[in-house]
C-alpha cells in the first residue's frame, strides 16, 4: 500500500506561504501547480511565470528528478537526499531534496529544497542569539555590582572635598570624573533592559540625525547617501534605533581614520525594502534593510566572530560596548545585524521587519 500524504488545496497554501523551507507542488504530468514565496527566492521566479509550467523550468535535470520520484513511489514514503546540487540560473546550490507522494485530483507531489547555506546561516544564528543571551546577563550583573559601591565612592570624594587642602583637590576631581565616566558606562550596559518606547518614525530622519552628528566630529570622511524615500515608516523605539545605528557609523569612522593608508575615507549609508527574507527561522513579508558600508581595510577573519562580544575592542580608549549594544538594540526590535568584510569593503547590514501588528513592535 502506497503511503500517500494529506491532500493541499491551493486554498489551504496560507501555511505554506509562511515556511522558510521551499515548497513546490507538482502533478503527474511534472506541471508546476504551486511553489511558496520561499521557493520563489530560491529558483529566482515568480508563481505567476511558472504556473502550469513543466518543471523543467525550474529544475533542469528531469531525469534525475524521475529517478527521485519513482524512488518515493517504490519506498510508498518521503525520499530526501542531502546534499543535492542543482542549477539556478547558471548558479549551483547545494540543497537537502525531498520527494513526497499524495494522491490528490490536482497535485500528486511535494518537493521541498532547503539550502545548506540557510541551515548554516540559522545555526550561526542560534549561536549569536545564545551568545547574546549570556552576555546580556553577564553585563547587568556586572553593572549592579559595580554601580552600587559607585555611588558611595562618588559622594565619599565629595565630602572630603570640602575637608583637605586645594593642593590635594585635584585627586578628589579625577575621583569624581571618573566615577561619573563609570556610571554612564554602567548605564549604558543597563539600558537595554528599559522598557522601549515604540512610535512610528521615519527611519530616514533617524538616520540623517546620525550623519549631521558625526559629520562634524569627522570632517574628513566623506558621507555618501542612497537612501529609498519610498520606504514606510517603522514602530521601533527611537533612542534605540538611533544608538544602534550610531554606534555602527561611529566605529566605522573611528576605524577609518585609524589606518592611514586610506587616502579618501568613505561611508555610505544605503536604505532598501527587501521582500520575502528568512531570519531568526521566520519569513518576514518585508524588512527594512539599512546598509552601512566604508572602505577601510576590512575586519580580519580570526575577528569577525568576536565584533559582537562586549568588553572586545582593539581601541586603546574603547569599551567594547558599542556594537553589542547594536545588537542588543536590534534583537528587541526583532531584526538582525549581518556582516559582510574584506579588504576595502565592510559592510553592517541591519534588517527591521516592518510589522504591521504594532503590538508586536
Amino acid at each position: 500500500m502506497v503511503y500517500m500524504a494529506p491532500p493541499i488545496k491551493e486554498k489551504n497554501n496560507n501555511d505554506l506561504e509562511q515556511l522558510a523551507t521551499s515548497v513546490v507542488l507538482i502533478g503527474k504530468d511534472l506541471k508546476i501547480k504551486y511553489i511558496n514565496p520561499s521557493a520563489e527566492i530560491l529558483f529566482q521566479i515568480s508563481l505567476n511565470k511558472v504556473k502550469d509550467q513543466s518543471i523543467s523550468v525550474i529544475f533542469e535535470d528531469i531525469d534525475y528528478l524521475n529517478y527521485r520520484i519513482n524512488k518515493s513511489l517504490e519506498r510508498s514514503a518521503t525520499y530526501k537526499e542531502h546534499e543535492c546540487q542543482i542549477h539556478v540560473k547558471n548558479n549551483i546550490k547545494t540543497v537537502t531534496f525531498t520527494v513526497t507522494p499524495f494522491d490528490d485530483d490536482e497535485y500528486q507531489f511535494i518537493l521541498e529544497f532547503i539550502e545548506m547555506d540557510q541551515v548554516l546561516q540559522v545555526a550561526k544564528e542560534e549561536r549569536m542569539m545564545l551568545q547574546q543571551r549570556a552576555n546580556t546577563e553577564l553585563l547587568r550583573n556586572l553593572a549592579h555590582e559595580i554601580r552600587n559601591p559607585l555611588g558611595g565612592i562618588k559622594g565619599s570624594a565629595q565630602l572630603l572635598s570640602d575637608e583637605i587642602d586645594k593642593e590635594l583637590s585635584e585627586y578628589i576631581d579625577v575621583i569624581i570624573s571618573e566615577s561619573d565616566r563609570l556610571q554612564k558606562l554602567m548605564d549604558s550596559l543597563l539600558s537595554p533592559h528599559k522598557l522601549p518606547n515604540f512610535k512610528d518614525h521615519n527611519i530616514h530622519e533617524i538616520i540623517e540625525k546620525v550623519r549631521g552628528t558625526l559629520i562634524k566630529q569627522y570632517s574628513g570622511i566623506k558621507f555618501i547617501r542612497d537612501y529609498d524615500i519610498s520606504l514606510p515608516n517603522i514602530y521601533c523605539d527611537h533612542d534605540k534605533i538611533y544608538q544602534a545605528i550610531f554606534n555602527i557609523v561611529k566605529n566605522a569612522c573611528e576605524e577609518l581614520l585609524s589606518s592611514p593608508d586610506i587616502k579618501s575615507p568613505e561611508i555610505k549609508i544605503l536604505t532598501r525594502s527587501e521582500r520575502k527574507v528568512i531570519f531568526h527561522k521566520k519569513l518576514h513579508n518585508t524588512v527594512i534593510n539599512i546598509s552601512i558600508m566604508d572602505n577601510g581595510n576590512g575586519i580580519p577573519v580570526e575577528k569577525m566572530e568576536e565584533i559582537f562580544f562586549p568588553l572586545v575592542s582593539n581601541k586603546d580608549n574603547g569599551t567594547g560596548l558599542g556594537l553589542p549594544l547594536s545588537q542588543n538594540f536590534i534583537t528587541l526590535h526583532n531584526g538582525m545585524i549581518d556582516v559582510f568584510s574584506k579588504p576595502g569593503e565592510t559592510i553592517f547590514k541591519i534588517l527591521l521587519p516592518i510589522n504591521k501588528d504594532k503590538k508586536n513592535g
